[in-house]
């Protein structure tokens, strides 16, 4: 009987075996187990047993209340012959696991299912290879449909809490507004992108209850950065005349709605499975990226203090803003001391669960100026994905932002100093950090130091999240679609007491999953094109 590479591991883990894959093609080593080499290709992988000695690359204590079983730690162990996984270290306190201990793994019996743990080892004896980084390739530009596209409306409705909506009323609320704001009509709209975390088939009930009969349509969903990711695809459906106007859409009613955030988590390990993750109880998404900020304090010294200082920022911001759910006064030290979550983040970290929905109307340059608001044109987008699971990422420091930023940028035929403003998808404080650097703001290890000392908040060297992005103003689910409207209202001069003096040009990046995939956009007015 043939086994998939998946029943096949756990087959050796419960037999007490701990075994990866190896490509007699390329030599490498495989993990997690797949049917193909992802270096090369080759099909007839062999299972080998790797010597279990590694080092820590990363970790996190997950804060848990004694009743609910205390701490515990969850780590990234890279494996002396080259892979990385996900794992639990015994024998140590939850938060005396430090990036670069060595350790040794061993099988663990729990309910006569195997699962791989390590414990300390001793040091040196490493011949640990580097897990392989993904590739940047930004040739893909697509240079000719620059400014050919312009957004035309946009709209917000029910952010912060909106008791007795749901998703579908807050999305044909924010569409029936953004729709209006363009001049326009639902008969208008003939092309349609939107998705949702809880139905894979969200555009046919949207469809059906906009009551439209769009000849194009895109349900592609990438997390949070979807809706900025939609924008590509509907520009190249919008110029080649399959449509002429594009409904981008989104809403959640997360905050209020009365299926809660366990009966979630517990589908999504359905529906989602990641099971070389899962065993080892992360709380996600939070502790993948407190891997990430954990591995970058690691290797540049970024400091806590200066995670801090991007939801000081956020809140900063909010203040200005009316619609922001969170306004009241934030410092660093009560970012530092509130409630930890998973470390380095607390819970002051963590981006707020809100309800809201959002929209935006896309239609060709032509006809947008035509339309009663100040047309603001995508001058460049791009997005990609380098992995879906934390531990399958390359790099925790380095993100597929790098490979979007620069097609985007390439695109519009702009760079990072050419931007007056940047609204990044800030579900986490490390978020903000990770995206300046990948973007081009600041040097990779330099976030820090670009952010300290009020550099992201009004008044500093770049304006962020001028909204209080998913920190401080509205996180429903899914933050991207609000970075896009936030940028559009700057660009129109619409954004009030928030209101930026320079507003030609702004970059707009979405993010989805756990740091998977990335999208990006560059924004202008007239001025810009």
């Amino acid at each position: 009987m043939h086994l998939s590479a998946q029943t096949h591991y756990q087959a050796e883990l419960d037999a007490g075996r701990f075994c990866v894959q190896h490509c007699p093609a390329c030599q490498k080593h495989v993990f997690p187990p797949r049917e193909l080499c992802p270096h090369c290709g080759h099909g007839a992988l062999r299972w080998v047993r790797p010597r279990g000695t590694g080092e820590v690359y990363s970790a996190s204590t997950i804060a848990r209340k004694p009743d609910d079983g205390g701490n515990y730690n969850v780590a990234l162990i890279d494996l002396d012959e080259g892979v990385r996984m996900m794992s639990r270290v015994d024998g140590l306190a939850p938060d005396a696991v430090t990036i670069g201990l060595r350790v040794q793994a061993f099988v663990d019996q729990q309910d006569g299912r195997g699962l791989v743990l390590f414990r300390p080892a001793p040091a040196g004896g490493c011949s640990m290879s580097r897990v392989p980084r993904s590739g940047l390739d930004a040739a893909t530009v697509n240079r000719s449909l620059r400014g050919r596209v312009a957004i035309a409306g946009a709209a917000t409705y029910g952010c912060g809490e909106a008791p007795g909506m749901d998703d579908m009323t807050l999305l044909a609320r924010a569409a029936h507004a953004a729709v209006a704001d363009a001049g326009l009509t639902l008969q208008d709209i003939d092309g349609l992108a939107t998705c949702s975390v809880s139905s894979s088939m969200w555009a046919m009930p949207v469809i059906e209850h906009l009551g439209i009969n769009p000849t194009y349509v895109d349900g592609t969903m990438l997390g949070g950065s979807s809706f900025i990711a939609h924008l590509l695809p509907a520009i190249r459906a919008l110029d080649a005349g399959q449509c002429k106007a594009v409904l981008v859409c989104y809403g959640s009613a997360q905050r209020s709605a009365t299926f809660g955030r366990k009966e979630v988590q517990s589908a999504r390990r359905l529906l989602d499975p990641q099971p070389y993750e899962f065993p080892y109880q992360p709380v996600l998404p939070v502790t993948a990226y407190a891997l990430a900020a954990a591995r970058h304090m690691h290797e540049f010294g970024t400091t806590r203090a200066q995670l801090a200082e991007v939801a000081v920022a956020a809140r900063t911001w909010a203040q200005q803003n009316p619609e922001a759910f969170m306004r009241d006064a934030l410092t660093v030290d009560d970012v530092i001391a509130a409630r930890p979550v998973a470390s380095p983040l607390g819970v002051r970290d963590c981006c707020l669960v809100t309800d809201g929905g959002g929209a935006v109307v896309l239609t060709r340059a032509e006809r947008a100026r035509d339309l009663p608001r100040p047309p603001v044109y995508v001058l460049g987008n791009a997005t990609a994905l380098w992995h879906r699971q934390i531990s399958c990422m390359p790099d925790l420091t380095t993100t597929s932002a790098v490979q979007s930023g620069a097609q985007a940028f390439a695109m519009a035929g702009l760079n990072a100093a050419d931007m007056d403003m940047a609204q990044v998808y800030d579900a986490f404080t490390i978020n903000t950090i990770l995206f300046l650097e990948d973007l081009g703001f600041c040097a990779k290890g330099e976030g820090g130091a670009f952010v300290q000392n009020g550099g992201i908040a009004p008044g500093g060297r770049l304006a962020v999240n001028t909204n209080g992005g998913g920190l401080s103003c509205v996180h429903p689910g899914m933050y991207g679609i609000f970075a896009l409207i936030e940028a559009v209202r700057q660009l129109r001069g619409e954004a009030g007491a928030r209101q930026l003096a320079r507003h030609d040009t702004a970059v707009v990046h979405g993010n989805g999953g756990t740091l998977s995939s990335q999208s990006t956009a560059v924004l202008g007015t007239a001025a810009a094109l």
